[in-house]
């Protein structure tokens, strides 16, 4: 069937019932065959709830899925469970042994192209001169093909350790949020390495760290800070307070002592408005003694709700568990809150077990307390 042969109406019926995959292979064709979906988008992208490219940075390796709001939702509450049929292009290091590649050119820039048979969707190939490059067009020809109004996400999590030195590639593209896995020991033995892969990358949605080295305070400007969501997971050692000059809305300190002054110090802090701003949720693991947990409710000036009624129940979409794009925060519900001074925001506190909870609410304190049962 030649597309072009048809009336205008009819090419656009006959595109907007194509599958994404297809749409994604004939927008190759031609440039007037790209604009043509592109004049279409809205109807073609409608079903895409977000594009997800899943790069693993020990072979190079980038697995670009397509997540259809159309297939039932509980399908991709874990990564694991997305299956072939999810993914719309596999993004590979050139390989010299294989000679049946093709040429598109894609937003400018020629590519290689695999269609073998082993896949059902194309491989796209690079070299590692213009790796970024290469991905850097793909992206904008999916821009250009399903629109810029869904999410578009960069999961690179960095569970599989290795001997050899993989400093996470993330690439400059529009439009993305990057989600970030991180050790701090034999990837990043020199702490400059991860000072320097801050300041030369795009802010991270999230970062999920692991220190197991020794490190120096990072700057207070580090784009560490930017991250939305932080989760930090300091069990073997001690390190830097990242608290202090978080912007972003949500922590978890998992680990080692948060010492007992600082916890004071950074929630009077907030108290005043001169820190943590954006604050949504704080979870902070072994922060102090359990026998002193009342003396820090103490100190920050916890005020009580009286213990016949029923305080709301605090929750907040998480990011730290990028598996599960559902997830929430543990529900707060305490009789204990603070206020902050400059727009008298009420955040709801509580401490049990040497683990400290902050959750910040939308409301002044008189909307708060007309909340309560």
């Amino acid at each position: 069937m030649i597309l072009s042969k048809y009336p205008l109406v009819v090419q656009e019926e006959i595109i907007d019932n194509m599958n994404h995959l297809d749409l994604l292979l004939l927008s190759f064709v031609s440039k007037n065959m790209k604009k043509l979906i592109m004049s279409s988008q809205k109807k073609t992208s409608k079903s895409i709830r977000s594009i997800e490219y899943q790069y693993n940075r020990i072979d190079g390796t980038c697995v670009v899925y397509l997540i259809d709001e159309s297939k039932p939702l509980e399908k991709y509450h874990r990564r694991s469970s997305r299956t072939e049929d999810d993914v719309i292009m596999r993004i590979v290091k050139f390989d010299e042994d294989k000679n049946d590649n093709v040429q598109f050119s894609v937003s400018g820039k020629m590519i290689d192209f695999r269609f073998d048979g082993e896949y059902k969707y194309p491989v796209a190939l690079y070299h590692e001169g213009d790796k970024e490059l290469v991905f850097e067009s793909i992206h904008n020809l999916f821009l250009d093909v399903f629109g810029d109004a869904l999410e578009y996400n960069w999961e690179e999590p960095d569970w599989e350790k290795s001997e050899e030195f993989f400093v996470p590639f993330i690439p400059k593209l529009k439009n993305v949020s990057f989600f970030i896995g991180l050790y701090l020991d034999g990837q990043f033995a020199d702490v400059r390495n991860f000072k320097n892969f801050f300041s030369s990358s795009p802010v991270a949605k999230t970062i999920q760290l692991y220190v197991n080295k020794k490190m120096k305070p990072l700057s207070p400007e580090s784009k560490f800070f930017d991250a939305e969501s932080v989760y930090i997971d300091t069990h073997r050692i001690n390190c830097p307070d990242f608290l202090r000059h978080f912007r972003g809305r949500e922590i978890f300190l998992d680990g080692n002592r948060y010492r007992k002054s600082r916890l004071i110090d950074i929630v009077n802090r907030w108290k005043s408005g001169e820190a943590l701003q954006n604050l949504e949720y704080a979870q902070i693991s072994n922060c102090c003694e359990i026998q002193l947990q009342h003396l820090v409710l103490n100190e920050i000036g916890a005020k009580f709700i009286d213990a016949n009624r029923q305080p709301p129940t605090h929750t907040v979409r998480s990011l730290v568990d990028w598996y599960d794009r559902n997830y929430t925060t543990s529900p707060l519900i305490s009789h204990r809150y603070i206020v902050r001074e400059t727009d008298n925001r009420v955040a709801s506190v509580d401490m049990m077990g040497g683990v400290f909870w902050i959750g910040v609410w939308d409301k002044t304190e008189e909307e708060f307390l007309k909340m309560i049962e």
